[in-house]
């Protein structure tokens, strides 16, 4: 999905169907994001440089600080 808006103040993405909540912002390059639909979580990271967002079921991100994200569709992005 393309990134149409990145609101950074409110920490929001909005892509071509979605809007996204910002989990994490590593740097303003890359972006860990999530949302809710019928009660379930979504995850999704995103390259800012590229503009592009996509959605994933597991987590491959690392934080700046080294810190690390666990994604359950019940309860979305948990920072261990």
């Amino acid at each position: 999905m393309n990134i149409l808006e990145i609101d950074w103040d409110n920490k929001k993405v909005r892509s071509d169907f979605q809007e996204w909540e910002i989990v994490s912002n590593n740097a303003n390059k890359f972006l860990l994001c999530q949302r809710q639909e019928n009660g379930r979580w979504r995850a999704a990271e995103a390259d800012v440089k590229m503009m592009h967002i996509w959605e994933v079921k597991e987590i491959t991100y690392q934080a700046p600080e080294g810190e690390k994200f666990f994604f359950d569709e019940e309860s979305g992005i948990i920072k261990l």
